[in-house]
């Protein structure tokens, strides 16, 4: 049963109080001490005990706390043993909550008889033998009589209904919001050796699975009971496939992986690519596992990778290295690729104001040297935005020139014209004596290409150049 099913059996025995938010209620012991004397009666002794150390208006959170030890210490007394902490109770943890009422439940209250859990009345374990008890490891391992599993149907968990009734050997499954869930053990630790080391292992009766999202859990644990998973939605595979991955359920984890390499064998159009290509992205940073990511680029290299490439590198600004690097070993024809990219960074310096890391890091990666001839108005269009870029820094100018610098030597495209008449001394009192109070348009005119970044190189070196240019 879950949690709404278990108050709604103690609401229908309560005089004083009635539950209505769980969290709150029972923080301070004082329904569960109600039930305790209505529900105890064969023990007289052991709910004295507990009235005499009872505060009915607790003030302060030690006068709760105490409420919470007193009803515990009764129940063990009369041998009813439930592993849950006061100061859980305290905090309204559900878990805990849910435990100690089904404890209540199914030792003095097993004839249940209202509407409101009539549903599950014949699921409900049935009267226990004098020597039955609630093992304190497991929370609700019964020894005597044994009932048959009960769990929520598959079809009802991937709907997303995710109420799951009691068991006689169940798991608490506590979910990111909503009721618990309680879960057959064999169910959890037959598939996963997560939990068989928790439950088997450690003796954990309660388990978090706060991190995903309440639908992906209900339908991961209909998945481990069918034993099989043949297909999945696309935006529900990551979260199944790491869940797979987290508790170690091999079958599945090789099932999701299975489906994803169908997905990247077959025909892909620039949409399909995107989703496999982040899927195959996420294991490579999650686990750093990269046989698929390498399988995807070795499939789809031979293909036609224009439109997705220019969607992916859109803004340049949401992307990183590895995304760019990866994007790189898809562009197929060195100049054709490479004229693409070039594109792409010249669409991401509009309305700029200044040098994007990402965009200079793309520049570094391509190795415009050895393309420069059949692209150098385009790269030369870029380099002339990037110098007007607002912001432009002294590093990026410098960034700029040595670029250009080692292209122009890499192709010596210009032959330098040197004055025998005149010597540069090494101090740059050439440059500055000779071009101070001259606009950069005459000095470039009068030097030419490569002495012009030669003289401003200089002069960025010296701070001058930045003198004269932004003061």
């Amino acid at each position: 049963m879950n949690l709404n099913d278990e108050i709604g059996w103690v609401n229908s025995i309560l005089i004083k109080a009635k539950v209505e938010d769980p969290t709150k209620d029972f923080c301070d012991g004082t329904v569960f001490m109600e039930l305790i004397v209505l529900l105890v009666s064969d023990n007289d002794t052991a709910v004295s005990e507990a009235l005499e150390r009872f505060h009915e208006n607790p003030p302060t959170m030690a006068h709760s706390l105490r409420n919470l030890r007193a009803v515990l210490k009764c129940l063990a007394e009369d041998k009813t043993s439930v592993d849950v902490k006061p100061l859980d109770l305290y905090r309204g943890k559900q878990g805990a909550i849910l435990q100690l009422l089904t404890a209540l439940r199914v030792k003095y209250y097993g004839d249940m008889n209202t509407s409101k859990t009539k549903i599950s009345l014949q699921n409900c374990p049935p009267e226990m033998e004098p020597n039955a008890k609630i093992d304190d490891r497991n929370s609700t391992t019964y020894t005597g009589s044994k009932n048959k599993e009960v769990v929520a149907s598959s079809s009802a968990l991937s709907e997303g209904q995710l109420t799951v009734l009691k068991t006689n050997e169940s798991i608490i499954i506590m979910l990111k919001e909503g009721d618990p869930l309680c879960v057959d053990r064999h169910r959890l630790t037959k598939n996963s050796r997560v939990f068989k080391r928790l439950i088997e292992k450690l003796s954990f009766y309660e388990i978090e699975m706060d991190d995903f999202e309440p639908d992906i859990v209900g339908i991961f644990l209909t998945l481990l009971e069918e034993e099989k998973a043949n297909d999945f939605e696309e935006a529900q595979f990551r979260e199944l496939h790491k869940m797979a991955v987290v508790f170690e359920v091999s079958w599945l984890r090789e099932n999701c992986r299975s489906w994803l390499c169908g997905k990247i064998k077959k025909d892909m159009g620039p949409g399909e690519k995107f989703y496999v290509f982040e899927e195959c992205l996420f294991i490579l940073r999650k686990w750093n596992l990269n046989d698929l990511m390498d399988l995807l680029i070795s499939t789809i290299i031979t293909t036609d990778n224009t439109q997705f490439i220019m969607d992916y590198l859109k803004d340049l600004k949401k992307v990183d290295s590895i995304q760019i690097d990866l994007m790189l070993k898809l562009r197929g024809c060195e100049v054709d690729g490479t004229k693409m990219f070039l594109k792409i960074v010249q669409q991401n310096l509009v309305d700029e104001t200044k040098l994007d890391k990402n965009i200079k890091y793309l520049i570094q990666k391509l190795e415009l040297d050895q393309c420069f001839e059949e692209l150098n108005e385009l790269y030369f269009q870029i380099l002339d935005a990037i110098q007007n870029l607002r912001d432009i820094t002294i590093e990026d100018l410098r960034f700029v020139l040595e670029v250009s610098t080692k292209i122009m030597k890499q192709f010596k495209m210009y032959q330098p014209k040197k004055d025998s008449n005149e010597t540069k001394p090494k101090d740059g009192s050439f440059a500055r004596n000779r071009y101070f109070g001259k606009d950069d348009d005459a000095i470039y005119a009068e030097l030419g290409e490569v002495l012009y970044y030669e003289y401003v190189n200089e002069e960025l070196e010296s701070g001058r150049y930045a003198e004269l240019t932004y003061f």
